[in-house]
């Protein structure tokens, strides 16, 4: 509860109280991660964020899981920048202490404002850059739709 909540205070302030609401069932427990505000979409997405952060640090310590989170991008869909922001920084932070990896997908675009807000990606964006121009593709190789010559 300490790490999601530090988590969480980390990307909004003191301000929120951030919780894990536990309940016990007949056959097991229902956790439900919480960030006091209102309930849109991007802090819905934040709190996604903040939960999957602590099981993956707790189960990276326990060795009971891998040394790396993904998200994709529309986790961060809706999300305030100044947050997308601070969960890049976060999550490069808490990775790096924990001898992790944080993989995420973003578009440039996206990357850019969060530079912008005081997030620095730049060392850790790792080759190659995806790109949907005419010299872009996956490790070099260009795809062609099905049934296109």
């Amino acid at each position: 509860m300490l790490l999601f909540s530090r988590n969480a205070q980390r990307l909004y302030g003191e301000g929120r109280e951030a919780y894990l609401a536990i309940e016990a069932g007949r056959t097991s427990l229902s956790i439900t991660p919480r960030i006091d505000a209102d309930d849109s979409r991007g802090i819905n997405n934040v709190v996604i964020f903040c939960f999957d952060l602590t099981l993956a640090v707790l189960a990276h310590r326990h060795e009971r899981g891998p040394d790396f989170l993904i998200h994709d991008s529309h986790l961060y869909d809706g999300v305030d920048e100044r947050q997308v922001a601070r969960a890049l920084a976060l999550a490069a932070e808490v990775t790096e202490e924990e001898h992790m990896q944080y993989n995420v997908t973003l578009n440039t675009d996206t990357l850019s404002t969060a530079a912008q807000r005081g997030s620095n990606p730049e060392p850790h964006i790792r080759r190659p850059r995806l790109t949907d121009d005419e010299e872009g593709g996956l490790f070099g190789f260009r795809f062609k739709a099905a049934g296109k010559a």
